[in-house]
């Protein structure tokens, strides 16, 4: 049985407002941190950076307006992505002697 789009659409909105009043979400506040701002930039933020040196990272675009991360921020970045590869590397071989 199709439901009406309406319908379907009043349901979601209706899980959506139910789902951020989950203990966690009101600890948080993400659905106020994030509301109206464009995830998919803020989701490529998370992303590690790639292997290219010397370039900007775009992260994306919202209201006409490109988002990059800087040569330098990626650069930093990749320093400390090594320091807990290092650190993880330890913490495994710890393990494997104990």
């Amino acid at each position: 049985v199709e439901m009406p789009f309406e319908s379907t659409q009043t349901d979601h909105i209706e899980v959506a407002e139910r789902n951020e009043t989950t203990p966690w979400l009101q600890h948080t506040r993400w659905p106020e941190l994030f509301r109206n701002r464009p995830l998919d930039v803020i989701a490529a933020s998370a992303q590690q950076p790639g292997p290219a040196r010397g370039e900007d990272y775009l992260l994306g675009q919202w209201k006409e307006s490109p988002f990059w991360s800087s040569a330098d921020t990626e650069a930093q970045l990749r320093i400390l992505l090594q320091g807990l590869d290092v650190m993880f590397d330890r913490a495994r071989a710890t393990l494997a002697r104990t």
